[in-house]
């Protein structure tokens, strides 16, 4: 199991309209995401620092929308 950074689209409670955050999304041993959430604050420059070159890598992957409770990965 892993984890990395990514583009999720979520929808607002009760509405239609959409939002993208980047979240931690962690993946089980079939490479599948199962989990994810907001991203929690670095305990030191550096790792701030760390932590951003990940997130800029998440714009490199297709977007997760979440589906249903679950991720799915966008191809459009």
């Amino acid at each position: 199991m892993y984890w990395n950074y990514r583009v999720v689209e979520d929808k607002y409670p009760k509405s239609d309209k959409s939002y993208f955050e980047i979240c931690e999304v962690h993946y089980d041993k079939n490479h599948v995401p199962h989990a994810w959430g907001e991203i929690m604050p670095a305990e030191s420059l550096e790792d701030l620092k760390d932590d951003y070159e990940y997130m800029r890598k998440a714009f490199e992957s297709p977007v997760l929308k979440v589906v249903d409770g679950k991720l799915v990965e966008v191809t459009e």
